[in-house]
């Protein structure tokens, strides 16, 4: 059981490059559960610009325990 509830305490962090007509947009250090919430960060800090449309360039993720 502890196993288990240590995995879903686990803090994900995410590095992301995303291209956006002709530019890259970078996000760093962004703390999320999912690559899903990572990029809907990014998309509000980019005041929208960034969408589903967005080709997703890389997308590293850290786990910190």
């Amino acid at each position: 059981m502890h196993k288990v509830y240590s995995l879903t305490m686990a803090v994900k962090i995410f590095d992301i490059e995303v291209l956006e007509d002709d530019m890259v947009y970078v996000g760093n250090d962004i703390r999320a559960k999912d690559k899903e919430t990572a990029l809907k960060i990014l998309t509000l800090m980019s005041g929208g610009i960034i969408n589903e449309d967005s080709e997703i360039l890389s997308c590293e993720e850290k786990t910190v325990h």
